[in-house]
């Protein structure tokens, strides 16, 4: 098995380029570092980066090998999860991941609906607009994310089930200058302060289009949102002190919109996202199973 001073080192090579540099970063000196990444290369049996006067760059067989180092990541830490789980006593524990526009449509009352059915259920719930829940459920981490798939590049590795397509829902206090004008363009929305969870570089570049797709807009999209948090109670309760435009799920402001804190904005056409659900292929155990079965019943075929 290769050392793991090489692997980091190799690591660190192929993020910094410079052979100095990427010793600093994982705390060795430039002499061990040269010898991790030739025990590297020797374990791989070819040169795995081009040495130049100004450092190094990455060759495809070091590209090649990166992959496999985060693949061996990968059942490392499904592996340590499966012991982990072996090792535990009493009822099994579903780990859930998803986005906070998910909590209160989907996973609360899907929630609510198999502890009827099974009491005894634990069940862990980890709220991430980020990339973060789709890296730990690939890991092990989680056993299933729910959440906005659209923006990922690869899911070979993974079980999907398209939950629902949702409007994006956007609203603001009833005394906000957008409402004299609705329905209101997309675009237009986006030019007034934003408030929301995290957007991730899927929603930035479709933001952009529909801004037009220059300068002018990506710099309006690179500072959006004024505010973000993926506290959704926060972003409701923000929304109706000041004048930012909120966006999200409705669920997420029915009770600000009922109490007539917020309003909602009209646009003369929808946004749209794809809500969907994910557990690692071959990864099976009855709370899981439970889980991914009602999402298949309720919201299609699996």
């Amino acid at each position: 098995m290769i050392d793991s001073k090489a692997i980091d080192a190799v690591r660190s090579l192929a993020r910094h380029g410079n052979f100095r540099v990427a010793a600093d970063a994982i705390g060795t000196s430039p002499a061990s570092f040269s010898r991790y990444i030739g025990q590297a290369e020797t374990y791989a049996g070819q040169a795995l980066f081009e040495r130049t006067g100004r450092g190094a760059n990455i060759r495809p067989a070091g590209k090649r090998f990166l992959q496999l180092l985060d693949a061996l990541h990968n059942a490392t830490s499904q592996f340590e999860a499966g012991v982990k789980r072996l090792r535990s006593v009493g009822p099994e524990v579903l780990n859930i991941g998803c986005g906070p526009l998910t909590t209160r449509t989907i996973i609360t009352p899907l929630l609510a609906e198999l502890l009827d059915n099974w009491p005894d259920l634990r069940v862990r719930v980890d709220v991430r607009a980020t990339m973060e829940p789709l890296e730990a459920l690939r890991i092990g981490r989680l056993d299933v994310a729910v959440c906005d798939l659209t923006h990922t590049p690869n899911l070979s590795d993974l079980d999907i089930q398209v939950v629902r397509k949702e409007p994006v829902f956007f609203c603001a206090r009833p005394d906000h200058p957008i409402h004299q004008a609705t329905p209101v363009s997309i675009a237009e929305v986006f030019r007034h302060p934003f408030i929301t969870a995290h957007m991730h570089r899927h929603w930035r570049s479709a933001i952009a289009a529909t801004l037009g797709n220059d300068e002018k807009a990506w710099h309006i999209v690179d500072r959006l949102p004024q505010i973000e948090s993926d506290d959704f109670s926060l972003v409701a309760d923000m929304a109706c002190r000041a004048d930012l435009i909120a966006g999200g799920m409705k669920e997420d402001f029915d009770q600000h919109l009922k109490l007539g804190m917020l309003k909602e904005i009209r646009t003369t056409q929808p946004l749209t996202w794809n809500i969907c659900a994910a557990r690692r292929k071959g990864v099976k155990f009855a709370a899981l199973d439970m889980l991914w079965n009602r999402l298949c019943h309720r919201y299609g075929a699996e």
